[in-house]
Formats: C-alpha cells, sequence, structure tokens
C-alpha cells in the first residue's frame, strides 16, 4: 500500500510530466543545467537548512531553468512533436524530483552496526510511520547511499560509509 510520502512524490512526478508537456522542448533543455546547478548547490546549502529544503531546491532550479530556456530563441516543433520532447524532460526531471522527496529525510549512523538508518529516529512518529510504510523510500535511499554520485547528489549530508 502507498503510504503518504509516496503520494506526494507521485504527486509531483506527474506535475513535472503535466509541465514538461506543456513546456515542449525548453523544459527538456532545462533539465541537464538544472542538475548540473543542483549537483554544485545540495552540497553547499546542505549545512544551513534542513534536508526537507533540497526537493524545494530541486524544484526551484527546474522551474528556473525552464524559464530560463523560453528566452532561447528555438524553431518550435510540431505541437506533437514538442508534447513527446517535452513530456522526456518532465518525465527525467519528476523521477528526479520524486526520488529526491524519496531519499531526503534525515538518516542516522549506527555506530554498533555501521550502518545507516534510515529513517532517523529522532523524527516524529507520523513522518517515520510513512517512511517506513513507503515500498520506495529505503531501497531508493539504499540505492543512493550506496552510489557515490548518487550520495553526492541526493545525499550531501550523509558523511558515513
Amino acid at each position: 500500500m502507498l503510504s503518504w510520502l509516496d503520494l506526494m512524490a507521485l504527486f509531483v512526478l506527474a506535475a513535472a510530466l503535466a509541465v514538461g508537456i506543456r513546456q515542449g522542448a525548453p523544459f527538456t533543455l532545462a533539465v541537464l543545467p538544472a542538475l548540473v546547478l543542483y549537483v554544485l548547490l545540495a552540497p553547499v546549502v546542505t549545512p544551513w537548512v534542513p534536508n526537507f529544503v533540497l526537493p524545494l531546491l530541486a524544484l526551484v532550479l527546474g522551474l528556473g531553468m525552464a524559464y530560463v530556456t523560453h528566452l532561447i530563441p528555438l524553431a518550435r516543433l510540431t505541437p506533437t512533436a514538442e508534447a513527446v520532447v517535452g513530456g522526456f524532460g518532465g518525465l527525467l526531471w519528476g523521477l528526479f524530483l520524486a526520488i529526491t522527496i524519496w531519499v531526503s529525510f534525515p538518516s542516522e549512523f549506527v555506530a554498533s552496526t555501521g550502518a545507516l538508518r534510515y529513517p532517523s529516529e529522532q523524527m516524529p512518529t507520523g513522518i517515520k510511520d510513512g517512511i517506513v510504510s513507503s515500498p520506495f523510500a529505503r531501497p531508493l535511499f539504499d540505492w543512493a547511499s550506496a552510489n557515490p554520485i548518487l550520495r553526492a547528489a541526493l545525499l550531501p549530508s550523509v558523511n558515513h560509509p
């Protein structure tokens, strides 16, 4: 069964896909610079803000870059081709946002086991229950924490191996 966390992440995925279809090719062109900016800014911003700000940063960068790419004069494609190309960019950006939402909650290093505990025991029970009952959150967190590149992009606050 899906938890509130899954519904929130899937809603963001659907919204990004809809915006991509509506915006067209410029939105797809915005995905790569927005991802690069996120990877550069996330480690810098993390020490000063709570982890829940990272999905908001990703959202602002995606929409901001989509706005900037509309200022570049591009030859427009047919409406169907614009929707397909924009939908592809929206899908990529939506998946990134959804994964960021699923893995952005605090974790803690447990010295006795040498492993990361996700979610942290210090979180409120309602939030922790939503994360624990999600079929996606823990596997995505494990995948992101095991890969150094994904760890740097999605989990900049996690410093333990």
